[in-house]
C-alpha cells in the first residue's frame, strides 16, 4: 500500500510531539505552579481532551497564558492523531474489503453455470422491453 507508511509516520511524529508537549507543560506546571508531575499531568490531559473538570486551575498570569497555548496545540495535536489513526484503519479496512469481496466475486462466478445465466438474460431482456397493451 503506497500511503501506509506515510500514515504511520504521521502517528508516530504526532504521538512524539504529543509526548513532548506533555513534558515541556509537565516541568512548567510544576516550577510556575508548584503542582506535582502527576497532577500536571491530569492537568494537561483534561485540557487537552476538553473535559476541563476545573479542580486544578493555575493561579500565575504564567500558567494562564501557557493553559491557552497548551489549549490551541494540544487539542489540534490531539484531533490529528485522531484523524491519522482514522485514516490508517480506512486504508487497512479497505484493502482488506476489497480483497474480500474480490475472492467473493471470484467464487459466486465460478458457481453460477454460464447457460443459466444466459437464460436469465434474455428473460429479463424480454420483460423491460415488452410494454402491456392498454385496453
Amino acid at each position: 500500500m503506497p500511503y501506509e507508511g506515510h500514515t504511520t509516520r504521521n502517528i508516530a511524529m504526532t504521538v512524539i510531539l504529543i509526548l513532548a508537549l506533555y513534558a515541556i507543560s509537565m516541568f512548567f506546571y510544576h516550577k510556575f505552579e508548584g503542582w506535582g508531575y502527576l497532577d500536571a499531568a491530569y492537568f494537561i490531559t483534561a485540557s487537552i481532551t476538553t473535559i476541563g473538570y476545573g479542580d486544578f486551575v493555575p493561579k500565575t498570569d504564567e500558567g494562564k497564558l501557557f493553559t491557552i497555548f497548551l489549549s490551541f496545540v494540544g487539542i489540534s495535536l490531539a484531533f490529528l492523531l485522531i484523524a491519522s489513526i482514522s485514516s490508517y484503519r480506512e486504508k487497512a479496512i479497505d484493502k482488506h474489503m476489497t480483497d474480500k469481496f474480490s475472492l467473493l466475486k471470484k467464487l459466486s462466478i465460478l458457481q453460477r453455470p454460464p447457460k443459466e445465466e444466459k437464460k436469465r438474460g434474455k428473460e429479463r431482456e424480454k420483460a423491460f422491453t415488452k410494454i402491456p397493451k392498454a385496453e
